[in-house]
């Protein structure tokens, strides 16, 4: 049996890459497709979709998947959310009549709404085996961008008349960078 240092085992390994032509993992080299490399051309992720114009409308939709948990000590409820939003932006319209559905990945190369849960101590998004996110584009500019969040959310409970007492929580959405947008929602959570 031939037996290799650990070195030479990392310089076999560099070398039989190289001459195979394995592309890095960061995915870097990876080619777009030509209608995402032309709906790309110029596109800068840092400005807003009618920047000059007025306010970008964001329309959103949320469903409750789970309520976890309901803590009364902490004053705090555990919820797993999938939210999605849907906005307008011009400089992505192209040409055709099917919508493009994308890798959750390319996301990182869009504006999307800096959107926040009021009053959520903690959040993550759901990334096995996947980041839980798609981005879909529609021939007239529109994006579809939905996510699986599970966040914890303050709620103070008053619980003098426990136990025959009814609470009420709030899960609200707002823009944290754009204060001129139109009433929040809000969505009761009736524990």
């Amino acid at each position: 049996m031939c037996t290799l240092s650990w070195g030479l085992k990392v310089l076999f390994v560099m070398l039989l890459c190289r001459l195979t032509k394995v592309p890095p993992a960061d995915g870097k080299s990876e080619i777009l497709p030509p209608t995402i490399q032309k709906i790309m051309k110029g596109y800068n992720k840092y400005l807003r979709p009618f920047f000059d114009n007025g306010p970008v409308s964001v329309g959103m939709s949320l469903d409750i998947a789970s309520i976890d948990t309901i803590s009364e000590i902490n004053m705090d409820y555990t919820a797993t959310i999938f939210l999605r939003q849907r906005w307008t932006d011009e400089r992505l319209c192209f040409e055709g009549n099917k919508s493009l559905s994308l890798d959750g990945r390319l996301v990182e190369m869009l504006w999307v709404p800096d959107t926040f849960i009021v009053d959520s101590k903690k959040s993550f998004l759901h990334d096995i085996t996947v980041e839980n996110r798609l981005i879909r584009i529609y021939p007239n500019g529109t994006v579809l961008y939905a996510i699986r969040i599970t966040t914890t959310v303050a709620c103070n409970m008053d619980l003098t008349k426990y136990p025959m007492d009814k609470q009420t929580c709030t899960l609200q959405l707002e823009s944290f960078g754009w204060n001129s947008v139109l009433p929040s929602s809000t969505n009761p959570v009736i524990f």
